[in-house]
């Protein structure tokens, strides 16, 4: 399993990593105090000048525990789902290509979650493979003053039967297979998390 990398999240298009020392140059850099902490509004206000930024910490995951406490937190879960001949299937939704993902619901493992978004959002059937996430990302949001971190563990899997239809009643307007330059273009007009989730493939 790939956590895109270890102790990252996403606001926004924009990258956090809770690490030892700098990654590269292009990352901005932001030290914790005594208290291994670093405040939510800190880092909210970072992500508005710089796309890339780092928390230096002496411990990466206490330091990331301690920042996801301030949100709430929900769980989702997605599917990668190839076709077995070098395709992978995308759908648009508000304006940019994404996987399907949704929340898991009370009593329901990720995989399962992920398997029902599957199949509700695109309208096919597909089964895992492996037993563990291909990937697991995090994405910090502020809905209506309300701010959430959300843990998607996404689950690949083989397309089995059913011709591609839209969830329309959720926003969506396209599925469709993507392969090649293809699904180049399409993760251009993607999210930073998906793109980090197709390169774990």
């Amino acid at each position: 399993m790939q956590h895109c990398p270890l102790y990252s999240l996403y606001i926004g298009d924009s990258q956090v990593v809770f690490t030892h020392e700098l990654p590269s140059p292009c990352y901005a850099q932001v030290a914790v105090d005594d208290t291994m902490s670093v405040s939510r509004a800190k880092i909210v206000k970072k992500v508005e000048t710089d796309k890339f930024v780092a928390v230096i910490t002496p411990d990466p995951g206490r330091t990331f525990a301690l920042f996801a406490e301030q949100f709430v937190a929900v769980e989702a879960a997605g599917g990668v789902v190839e076709d077995g001949r070098g395709g992978l299937l995308m759908i648009s939704l508000r304006g940019r290509w994404d996987l399907p993902k949704g929340h898991v619901e009370e009593g329901e493992s990720s995989d399962v979650a992920a398997l029902r978004e599957v199949r509700e959002e695109c309208g096919v059937t597909a089964r895992i493979v492996g037993s563990e996430p291909l990937a697991v990302t995090y994405h910090a949001y502020d809905t209506y003053g309300r701010w959430e971190l959300k843990r998607t563990a996404w689950w690949r899997m083989i397309y089995e039967h059913g011709e591609p239809l839209p969830q329309r009643e959720e926003g969506i307007t396209e599925v469709v297979w993507c392969r090649g330059e293809s699904l180049q273009e399409r993760l251009k007009k993607s999210y930073q998390t998906i793109k980090s989730v197709v390169a774990a493939l």
